[in-house]
């Protein structure tokens, strides 16, 4: 089933079901993308989640931490990374990346500096596991995403890459990964003994 259709259907009734399981998906998605990077099929491989430092306004240093760090496997290059999955947020707006603008609303501190960082990666000091880690530039991580989107936000902002979750999940089913499937059934499990016990709630 394409990603998209997971979550958007036609008897969606009024995007109820879209807004549950985009929450519950969420709980838990970057964890898809750390199996992902343990995986030696993938191109790239997680160092842990990086702290980068940006010069405030008043001088002042000020630290943001961001999702991932990546280090390339074949070119040992390192990029920062940031996961952007918003599924039925804004009637589906951002759901499959297609243009630069879609980007824009992303305004916060910690996004405009792995902006930065994309463009100048020298200029900006990150840290991961408490060693200063020297950066080659940046990934953007999405939900799904055309190649024309990838192609014209890579342009646009200077990103080394953009992933998305669409096709990591394409990667590890393809892969037969075996981690990728005990939790996506453990997943399964924990609603099903939730909703099954909510339905058979009785006073102890």
């Amino acid at each position: 089933m394409p990603f998209q259709e997971i979550f958007r259907q036609q008897n969606d009734g009024g995007r109820v079901r879209a807004k549950f399981l985009s929450r519950v998906f969420g709980i838990f998605s970057e964890k898809i993308v750390e199996l992902w990077t343990h995986n030696a099929g993938a191109a790239y491989a997680s160092l842990g989640r990086p702290t980068i430092h940006v010069q405030g306004a008043d001088g002042g240093i000020n630290p943001y931490t961001l999702d991932f760090t990546l280090q390339h496997r074949g070119s040992g290059r390192v990029f920062i990374a940031e996961m952007k999955c918003e599924i039925e947020f804004n009637n589906f707006r951002y759901l499959v990346l297609e243009r630069p603008d879609q980007l824009e609303h992303h305004n916060k501190p910690a996004f405009a500096a792995i902006k930065e960082a994309a463009i100048n990666p020298h200029n900006h000091q990150a840290y991961v596991n408490g060693h200063l880690q020297p950066l080659d530039g940046a990934i953007l991580i999405w939900g799904a995403a055309t190649q024309a989107g990838k192609n014209s936000v890579v342009k646009a902002y200077g990103f080394h890459d953009v992933l998305t979750i669409e096709e990591i999940c394409c990667d590890l089913v393809q892969w037969n990964d075996q981690v990728y499937s005990d939790l996506i059934e453990t997943r399964r499990q924990w609603c099903n003994e939730l909703f099954d016990g909510l339905i058979s709630c009785r006073l102890a």
